[in-house]
């Protein structure tokens, strides 16, 4: 099935029975819908509480789209929720796709053995199917990511420079702080690496750091305004620097992800990590390595050490990286099928 769409379509089709007879977990999903529920009866829009007390854990996008999806159905409907993870999902596949076909050079029968892959990876496939919103940032940093490739790659439009700062933005306002640091710290290691300063200042200049301060500062002003100085506090102070700090939630140790990644991520992660270690062994193939599949690798690699810097640890929150690890192994594999192509044969 060559079309992108078409599998995107027969993706849907195959999970929609999960989607509609799944029960809602207690600890997560069904607390989510609590929180939506007491923020309608209770008018809030901009601060959320679950039984009266403050829950700042997570900025408003998604709970807003729950609220919405709520107020529009007259009632919870975990199928229609449960899309906005697993469109998504749809999404980030038809992005890389696009993507390391047009600038990395994966050939059309590669790609869906990449989606297959991807599917095949424990927390994305669990992620794509239920109520929460880690796979909706994914999205939006995978957007940013792609965004930078274009203006580096000179294929990018002038409204690019804007858009990137409003995908950032998206990212934090679905998840948190990781929606900026991610694009920010991995960008800045490879501009470092690359010296590719040019592109670095194009997406992180002032129209970035003016939409951020301008959407992130308005964000806040509503915020203080409905909770008080109390919530505000609890948002930018609890919720952000002490889960990076000290967490007092999913506290880990630094090596947590060096033995969680393999059973969140198995069993493609088996494939990818075999592919990506033999090729940065071979000197030769390493030499090889095209710019885009360098670029997945590092994003990877930069983004594995950061979160396993951070006190707050989860399996999950390594999710935005399971894409550029398997689509880089991918690149790998295809380049080494491409050696074994006979002259006359092409």
């Amino acid at each position: 099935m060559r079309s992108p769409w078409a599998r995107a379509g027969l993706y849907l089709l195959c999970l929609l029975p999960l989607l509609i007879f799944r029960p809602l977990t207690p600890d997560n999903e069904l607390k989510y819908l609590a929180i939506a529920d007491e923020a309608l009866r209770d008018g809030h829009l901009w601060c959320h509480y679950l039984d009266g007390a403050i829950y700042a854990d997570k900025p408003p996008l998604y709970l807003w789209i729950v609220m919405g999806c709520r107020v529009l159905l007259g009632g919870h409907c975990a199928a229609v929720l449960e899309l906005f993870s697993l469109l998504p999902a749809l999404g980030i596949l038809l992005l890389f796709g696009r993507w390391c076909q047009r600038y990395g050079g994966l050939s059309g029968r590669w790609i869906p053995r990449a989606e297959w892959a991807m599917w095949a990876t424990a927390y994305f496939l669990g992620a794509a199917v239920v109520v929460r919103m880690d796979m909706l940032m994914t999205l939006f940093i995978t957007l940013a990511f792609y965004t930078f490739w274009k203006i580096l790659a000179e294929d990018g439009r002038p409204a690019d420079r804007w858009l990137f700062g409003l995908y950032v933005f998206a990212a934090v306002f679905t998840k948190g702080p990781v929606g900026f640091l991610m694009p920010f710290v991995c960008l800045l290691v490879y501009a470092a690496l690359t010296r590719s300063w040019r592109a670095f200042g194009q997406v992180w200049g002032w129209r970035t750091w003016l939409l951020l301060a301008l959407l992130c500062c308005a964000w806040w002003f509503f915020a203080w305004r409905e909770g008080g100085t109390a919530y505000l506090q609890e948002l930018l102070g609890r919720q952000t620097f002490g889960r990076a700090v000290n967490a007092f939630h999913h506290k880990q140790p630094f090596y947590y992800y060096l033995y969680t990644l393999w059973y969140a991520a198995a069993p493609s992660v088996f494939v990818s990590a075999w592919v990506v270690i033999r090729t940065l062994c071979d000197r030769q193939r390493r030499n090889a390595i095209n710019p885009l599949t360098r670029f997945f690798l590092i994003v990877f690699a930069v983004f594995f050490v950061m979160m396993s810097a951070f006190s707050a640890k989860l399996q999950i929150y390594l999710l935005p990286g399971f894409g550029f690890l398997t689509y880089a192994a991918f690149m790998l594999l295809a380049g080494r099928d491409a050696e074994h192509v006979k002259p006359e044969s092409c």
